[in-house]
């Protein structure tokens, strides 16, 4: 019975603790709710395409795994990130210019480059 009432406490002390959080809701946790709702749309996303993609191709979950790992593997180790790009030369300015940025932030110009650089 001790345990029961122990658990029980516990229980009720968890949900104060949520409604608690729930009236306090910061700036900072409605962003994270908002990238975790941006998320979940992504992976629903994915994944319809995913599945088109095997319907209409016929590859399998295997063919994407194995793919998944050779670009994990691309800087060597298995660590579910996908290494940084090398930073670009600006042609127009000849100055180096993050792999993130599409435009040159020294002169504007557009840049080509990889669109899934990081």
């Amino acid at each position: 019975m001790f345990g029961s009432l122990v658990a029980l406490r516990t229980a009720m002390e968890a949900a104060d603790a949520a409604a608690r959080a729930d009236r306090k809701e910061t700036g900072t946790t409605v962003s994270v709710k908002l990238v975790e709702q941006q998320v979940e749309r992504l992976l629903m996303i994915t994944e319809a395409l995913w599945n088109m993609v095997k319907e209409q191709h016929g590859y399998t979950d295997e063919d994407l795994m194995q793919r998944v790992r050779a670009i994990d593997m691309q800087d060597g180790k298995i660590d579910g990130k996908v290494a940084p790009s090398a930073a670009r030369t600006c042609p127009a300015c000849k100055r180096p210019v993050s792999s993130r940025h599409f435009l040159c932030i020294y002169c504007g110009r557009p840049l080509s480059g990889d669109l899934f650089a990081r």
